[in-house]
């Protein structure tokens, strides 16, 4: 059972947390709850906060206003102010070209799917400098069970003109380590990549526990760059 932010000695608190830790040190539906700043007459702030990330784990793109407006306790206010503060996240991002140049970086831009229940394959694409170009979540569902052809990959790699590709993938269990699947799966669209002269520049596999990095252990087969 969740504890109720009454319950919660003050100085573990979200807020109070931010201002001794810093955000970093924040869960999501910490910084959540300091967004939106208190709960309502039935519920307290973080179970609020976890209702609505209940809603953006699952597909961030259907988190509409109607939608968030369904949960009881988030009025119009508070779910223009939720929407408001991802677009502004999203737009500081791509301001002048992100350019994405490390797997903790990477890791970062990709912290929505870590909590997800289900396993999730995000796309991000990159053009000659590495500047990212558009992400996407492509799967939902056991990559184990789930098809990942190469050709629904580069369909997108190929509309956004890109030099090179991101794999992002969650494990629910929490456990870094590839599976043989995702060891496959990443050769796999590597030597498409090498073929299409779109190249896999990363695999990333995350959870809550932190990131692993295909290219960082060396089971990267692909393109031999510098970017990340």
């Amino acid at each position: 059972m969740k504890k109720r932010i009454k319950d919660i000695p003050k100085e573990d608190r979200p807020r109070e947390r931010f201002i001794k830790l810093g955000p970093s040190a924040l869960s999501n539906a910490e910084l959540l709850a300091v967004i939106l700043g208190k709960g309502s007459k039935e519920k307290d702030v973080l179970q609020l906060a976890s209702e609505v990330l209940n809603i953006l784990e699952k597909d961030p793109e259907k988190a509409t206003l109607d939608t968030l407006t369904n949960i009881k306790g988030i009025g119009q206010a508070k779910a223009i102010q939720i929407k408001a503060a991802f677009e502004l996240a999203k737009r500081l991002l791509i301001k002048d070209g992100l350019r994405i140049t490390s797997a903790r970086q990477l890791f970062q831009l990709n912290m929505d799917i870590t909590g997800m229940r289900q396993e999730c394959l995000a796309l991000i694409t990159v053009d000659g400098s590495g500047k990212f170009i558009k992400r996407r979540i492509l799967t939902k569902g056991s990559l184990n069970k789930t098809i990942i052809h190469p050709r629904e990959i580069f369909f997108y790699a190929i509309e956004d003109g890109a030099y090179g590709i991101f794999l992002i993938h969650n494990h629910p269990s929490g456990e870094l380590t590839p599976s043989q699947e995702d060891i496959k799966i990443t050769q796999r669209v590597a030597e498409a990549g090498k073929i299409l002269g779109i190249y896999l520049l990363d695999h990333l596999i995350v959870s809550r526990k932190g990131f692993f990095s295909f290219k960082e252990q060396g089971l990267l087969n692909g393109h031999s760059d510098s970017q990340t």
